[in-house]
């Protein structure tokens, strides 16, 4: 229980951190411009909120899906890297063969999951 408390605070941090951008601006732009000095500046202002809106909602249904799994027993959800983009989830990574459906029911009934890549695979048999 303790692993999945401390799997969910650290899946909740990076979901926290995913919509901070470090990116240089672009060349051309100017930060910190007084809001209103032209059209094309507000433009680009709305268009960045949207991209960080955007970053901001695939951290969260990322975070969702992860809980979703953490929360499922029997499922080695520490073993499944999820990631999302505009509502698509991507599941990736080595869980027994038994659970890759069961891992991909789970994330399709996640709320916002508009459809799942399934990239998990079953380890060689050894």
């Amino acid at each position: 229980m303790k692993r999945r408390f401390s799997i969910l605070v650290a899946c909740v941090s990076l979901a926290a951190l995913a919509g901070c951008d470090d990116r240089p601006a672009e060349p051309g732009t100017t930060t910190g411009a007084a809001p209103g000095t032209s059209a094309d500046t507000k433009e680009r202002v709305e268009t960045n909120a949207n991209r960080a809106g955007q970053a901001v909602d695939d951290a969260v249904l990322t975070t969702k899906v992860k809980t979703a799994l953490l929360a499922e027993e029997g499922l080695d959800a520490g073993a499944i890297s999820v990631s999302s983009e505009n509502g698509v989830v991507t599941l990736s990574g080595a869980v027994p063969a038994d659970q890759i459906a069961r891992a991909d029911a789970v994330a399709r009934k996640v709320e916002g999951v508009q459809e799942v890549v399934n990239a998990l695979k079953a380890p060689p048999a050894s």
